[in-house]
């Protein structure tokens, strides 16, 4: 990361609170908490403090319970952490999240598209996991898990009451073992789906020329999204094609600079996002206009698994008049999350900022709205849109 801090834009979340002082106490303190002092460092630190109107002293008082009559051996680095992380759940924001060094590790790796697990995009929603996206060509799309899926338990066990990286913890396992996974979609019955674990590795940008027309494919707007798109460009301008088609579709969202970066090539000028925070100030990011794509013919193809960053680049690109948006109605996801990382290697992401196209429409509230709207049929192994979209740039 960029320093110590690095603005990032994902389409999944769990709940948690931005107590200020909680959180200091986390990096100033934590490398003295041990089993033998950790009352004592906790006592010291909360004892008289007030968060608000609210008197600490009831934590120091359930702590101090535990270190006294708890029968079993109490972890006491699992009880700083999850102190912070049930401190933080009380803001209710599904963005802003507390990682401890383990997660922090497999977030910021999925987000480098390396991981063992099934390969799903997943948000927290009202009591279950719901499926933002399954990766192309994962097992978890192998198995037949859809965008718009529910999973409400995994291995039997309910997902309730569990934050995000908790389920995903349970979700994710060695390569070759399996999981199963308790399905719900629209009115039908649960059902469970098995699915074997594996390796999940790719890079983030696949394109493909046929036919005269470039199809950049963009999995997710990750580290290596730029250098993707300087190898799309270059075959683009080496072939000399003028027709692309752009498909976002199940695509999450990922890291801001990257979706800017992929505007920016299709635009001569103007805006690409406003980020508006809590003081009122607002951030515009502009295009440059050296744009390399400027000039050819866009098809932008977007679903309801296009979140964040995915959003900005099709709003963009619609509000410039510079695409056609086709496909069906983006996820929604226009908040902005900072990160900011501790010495221990935990981190936090909190929600600081909210994202509007540059016509001035939250992506939060409204989405994406695509200009020519094409569902995919469910028993129909043709891609309606990817055919819809060729044939536009056609005519």
């Amino acid at each position: 990361m960029k320093d110590k801090k690095q603005y990032i834009y994902v389409a999944v979340g769990v709940v948690l609170l931005g107590a200020t002082y909680l959180l200091g106490m986390t990096q100033g303190y934590y490398s003295r908490i041990s089993a033998n002092n950790f009352a004592t460092v906790f006592k010291s630190e909360l004892e008289g403090r007030k968060l608000g109107e609210v008197d600490l002293s009831l934590l120091w008082d359930v702590i101090g319970t535990i270190d006294e009559k708890y029968i079993g051996t109490a972890n006491y680095r699992d009880i700083a952490y999850g102190a912070i992380k049930g401190a933080v759940a009380g803001v209710g924001d599904p963005y802003t999240v507390f990682s401890d060094p383990e997660e922090n590790e497999a977030f910021f790796n999925s987000l480098d598209g390396i991981y063992e697990g099934v390969g799903i995009e997943v948000e927290i929603t009202d009591g279950a996991l719901l499926i933002v996206a399954p990766l192309a060509g994962s097992p978890a799309e192998e198995a037949g898990i859809r965008s718009g899926d529910l999973i409400v338990a995994v291995d039997g066990k309910t997902v309730v009451g569990e934050t995000l990286d908790e389920v995903i913890s349970r979700i994710k396992g060695p390569t070759g073992t399996s999981v199963k996974l308790t399905v719900v979609r629209g009115e039908e019955e649960p059902k469970i789906i098995s699915v074997r674990r594996q390796v999940i590795k790719r890079e983030s940008v696949d394109t493909t020329i046929e036919d005269g027309i470039a199809r950049i494919r963009i999995y997710r707007f990750a580290g290596d999204t730029e250098a993707g798109i300087n190898r799309a460009v270059d075959q683009i301008k080496r072939q000399k094609v003028d027709k692309v088609i752009l498909d976002l579709r199940g695509n999450p969202g990922g890291f801001l600079d990257a979706g800017v970066f992929v505007a920016n090539e299709f635009l001569s000028g103007g805006g690409i996002v406003e980020e508006r925070f809590k003081t009122g100030e607002v951030a515009p990011l502009n295009a440059d206009g050296k744009g390399r794509l400027q000039d050819v013919k866009v098809v932008v193809l977007v679903n309801g698994g296009s979140a964040s960053a995915s959003e900005i680049v099709a709003g963009a690109l619609q509000d410039a008049g510079r695409a056609t948006i086709m496909g069906t109605q983006t996820y929604g996801k226009g908040s902005v999350q900072e990160v900011e990382s501790f010495p221990d290697g935990s981190s936090l992401r909190v929600t600081v900022a909210k994202w509007y196209t540059p016509k001035g429409r939250s992506i939060s509230d409204e989405g994406i709205t695509p200009d020519k709207v094409v569902e995919l049929e469910d028993n129909n192994e043709a891609d309606l849109q990817l055919d819809a979209a060729k044939e536009l740039l056609n005519k």
